[in-house]
């Protein structure tokens, strides 16, 4: 980012915080709050200041100067029945309370709650979760700055989960259903000139018993698997700025590589007449304007531009001026990106993302945005800010958002950092069968608020449409829609096991220790990459939350398990350093990208690169950032052999007393056909389906060689692997779709662990692979047995590689 726009930032932030303090209405004393005790605390958590907290600018891509932090201590009152709720699961358009009317305000308020923090969280200073059945009601005064007079007023909530009416003295002002995107309401009309006023918000959130949009909160009754403490109410910045009766309401900014070109669509409440100004500038320096009119899309072209990317994270600053005339009646800043996110086929046939026209292997973890004294809030700026950094620290050049939506600034540091980010939808409740065209049609309302709120970020080049089958429907209409509403990214259509053919991406979720990527026919022209892979334990005392249940270690290099654990990071680092190989070696194959679960640990989850207080780097940083930098380079490898060597032969059914061994006479197999098409599914064993079958590749090693050892595999089935008659490898190659007759393979890859090398022999070798095969299976259903798997092996390849 230019140091303008920081500079600018920094001095918006202060002016707002010394005026905020000024025309502050109420001032509390320490002794009306204090943080709820809480299992497991940041350091930003522990040094909270209620009258300070979150005070920066929130919405970083369309700022003006004037404006009002309304974030601190509140009146908070609940109304309605304790207890656990055993009234089953509602239907939002039906059961929502305030359909009835306008709740009734309490006579009596049950203390403060510190804002922007979530009741059921420590920092709010409650410590209460709020129930489908009941009413969260809020309560302060405001008012209108003297130098606002003459001026419009736009009360502004970053986020409120889940529906919310606002009153403003007792008059509705407006309302808003859904949890993860920011609105904005008008209260110009509301206000009275230098009057002190109450500001009122009530509350509905059925939390995992509605049909909204949930992601992966959950009630304590309802908690299980990897579920997470709920967060209802006000969860972000709560703010309000001087508005003018026409004024821009968003900006929508892309970019158009072809031409040079910055493209900025001002979308404008008002006076539809009106012109537009737009100024492009870095480092103070104006570089190029260009106007028209309000609501037309203006292209700024720039001379021999400089690109965004996570190497080289370049923004212009961007200045937009609405005119009635000849008079400019609003102003906002802004900032841009160039880039181009796109996918084309490679040498190979493999299909690619690209950036700005270059391939790129994206890896980084999946997000939950799960704080241990906060929830879903981070406990302040600092802390998201950390977050990111440790990120780029660690050598990672992307970030899944799970389910979830963060703080606008979150995306703007990973905007001025370099941080490519990968969105996930927010879904409604977990294997939901019965979606009403009312759930859909709010969903729908959701997930577009939130594309709008993202849309000129250049930093999220991807939109995550479900993630596996959690609340999926109507996957190809959805996929469509997204496309069409927002051309300038990705689309995924299901992150996980129940992929439709549609969109951009084929994504697999795979926990063992040696993943899978995808290949064939099936991927539809579409770029594969595992969008969850890894989720090794490591359970530190001290750093624990309540729920987290240690396991047994669980560290086989022959067995290829699901989610390892280990004694220590040392212990995990040992293992990482194989599992970061195997996804090297997996990228001749067309893996894009790969998402480790997770960056840090959550409730009882203790699979995170950090601890989930983030008070200790479980693997220091300079060993990971080493480990992960190798993802992003090419690096020599060699061909010991392949499908085309002349020593591979196959035999189908029952294996042979004595067919491990080296001096087994294999003349009578098959030779192990060349050739074979993997992009089109030829099969090599076709012939023989449903039949177990045996390889056997006769090989010499180089000499003298220092170099690590892989092997890759393309094909379905249970393998076991054995090397001069000493297992050494077992893995499970499954498909996981969606498709009625799945066209995809695949494919996998491991460095030879200690054991194995230690097998070699200096000059004959025999290399024994034996596969039974498996049927597809649908998602988390049984294997369909009446479908044969017809593609039992398609390619072998033994290479050394630095």
């Amino acid at each position: 980012m230019s140091r303008t726009i920081l500079y600018k930032l920094t001095l918006v932030g202060l002016k707002s915080n010394l005026l905020a303090f000024l025309v502050m209405t109420t001032t509390y004393a320490a002794t009306d709050w204090k943080p709820v005790e809480s299992p497991l605390n940041t350091v930003w958590g522990e040094s909270i200041d209620p009258e300070n907290v979150h005070q920066e600018y929130p919405r970083p891509q369309l700022r003006r100067d004037e404006w009002r932090n309304l974030n601190g201590l509140w009146d908070y009152a609940i109304i309605g029945e304790e207890g656990l709720w055993t009234k089953g699961r509602l239907q939002n358009a039906i059961d929502d309370p305030f359909l009835k009317g306008d709740p009734m305000p309490p006579a009596d308020w049950d203390g403060k709650i510190l804002v922007p923090f979530s009741p059921e969280t420590g920092l709010s200073g409650v410590g209460k979760t709020l129930r489908p059945g009941q009413i969260l009601w809020y309560r302060r005064t405001i008012k209108k700055p003297a130098d606002w007079s003459g001026k419009g007023v736009q009360l502004n909530f970053e986020a409120v989960d889940w529906h919310a009416i606002v009153f403003i003295d007792g008059v509705r002002v407006g309302e808003h259903k859904g949890g993860y995107a920011p609105f904005s309401i008008d209260i110009s009309d509301a206000l009275e000139e230098g009057e002190e006023q109450e500001l009122t918000v009530a509350v509905w959130d059925p939390c995992n018993m509605g049909d909204q949009s949930i992601g992966k909160q959950a009630l304590v009754e309802n908690r299980i698997g990897f579920r997470y403490t709920p967060n209802s109410g006000i969860y972000q910045t709560v703010w309000m700025e001087p508005v003018s009766a026409t004024r821009i309401k968003r900006l929508k900014v892309s970019s158009d590589l072809s031409e040079n070109a910055l493209l900025v669509e001002p979308i404008v409440v008002g006076d539809d007449s009106s012109s537009v100004k737009v100024t492009v500038s870095t480092e103070n320096q104006e570089l190029v304007t260009a106007t028209g009119k309000a609501g037309e899309l203006l292209k700024v072209v720039l001379e021999d531009p400089h690109l965004w990317s996570p190497n080289a994270p370049f923004l212009y600053d961007v200045e937009v001026s609405l005119f009635s005339g000849h008079d400019a009646v609003d102003t906002v800043r802004s900032y841009a990106g160039i880039r181009e996110i796109a996918r084309g086929p490679d040498a190979r046939g493999n299909e690619r993302i690209l950036l700005n026209g270059k391939p790129i292997f994206q890896y980084g973890p999946l997000d939950q945005g799960y704080w241990p004294d906060s929830a879903l809030t981070p406990p302040s700026d600092a802390a998201m800010l950390y977050d990111v950094e440790y990120l780029k620290e660690i050598g990672c050049n992307m970030v899944r958002v799970h389910i979830k939506t963060h703080p606008r600034r979150w995306y703007y540091h990973c905007d001025r950092l370099g941080l490519l980010v990968w969105q996930d939808f927010v879904c409604m409740r977990k294997f939901e069968p019965n979606i009403t065209d009312a759930a859909a049609a709010q969903w729908k309302q959701e997930q577009r608020e939130m594309m709008d709120a993202l849309y000129s970020n250049p930093s999220v080049v991807m939109w995550i449409v479900f993630n596996e089958a959690w609340s999926q429907f109507d996957t190809p209409e959805n996929v469509k829609w997204v496309s069409e509403y927002d051309p300038t990214r990705l689309v995924s259509n299901a992150s996980g096991w129940t992929d439709f053919g549609v969109g951009d991406i084929h994504d697999m979720h795979d926990y063992r220790f040696s993943p899978t990527v995808m290949v064939g026919k099936g991927l539809n022209g579409r770029a594969a990459l595992i969008g969850e892979l890894g989720g090794h334990n490591v359970y530190l005392d001290g750093h624990l939350w309540p729920s987290a249940k240690p396991k047994e270690i669980k560290d086989e290099p022959v067995n290829d398990n699901r989610r390892e654990t280990y004694r220590d990071g040392a212990h995990w680092l040992e293992r990482y350093t194989p599992f970061i190989q195997q996804l090297s070696l997996l990228q001749r194959y067309g893996c894009n990208g790969a998402v480790y679960t997770q960056i840090s640990d959550i409730e009882h989850e203790c699979n995170g690169w950090l601890t989930y207080d983030r008070k200790v780097k479980k693997i220091p940083s300079d060993l990971l950032r080493k480990l992960h930098d190798r993802l992003y380079r090419s690096f020599e490898e060699d061909t010991i052999f392949d499908k085309a060597h002349s020593e591979i032969r196959y035999a189908t059914g029952e294996a042979p007393v004595g067919w491990l061994a080296a001096d087994f006479d294999d003349s009578g197999w098959k030779r192990f056909r060349t050739g074979t098409d993997l992009a089109a599914n030829e099969s090599l064993l076709g012939e023989d389906d449903g039949q177990r079958t045996l390889i056997r590749a006769r090989f010499d090693m180089p000499e003298q060689t220092s170099k690590e050892i892989g092997l890759r595999l393309v094909g379905h089935g249970e393998i076991t692997i054995y090397l001069n008659g000493k297992l050494i490898k077992k893995l499970s190659n499954q498909v996981f779709g969606g498709y009625e007759e799945p066209q995809v393979v695949p494919a996998t890859a491991f460095a030879l662990h200690e054991e194995a090398k230690m097998a070699l022999e200096d000059e004959k070798n025999i290399l024994a692979i034996e596969i039974n095969p498996v049927a597809p299976k649908r998602g988390y259903s049984e294997p369909d047995q009446s479908v044969l798997r017809k593609y039992t092996l398609l390619d072998v390849e033994l290479v050394t590689f630095n």
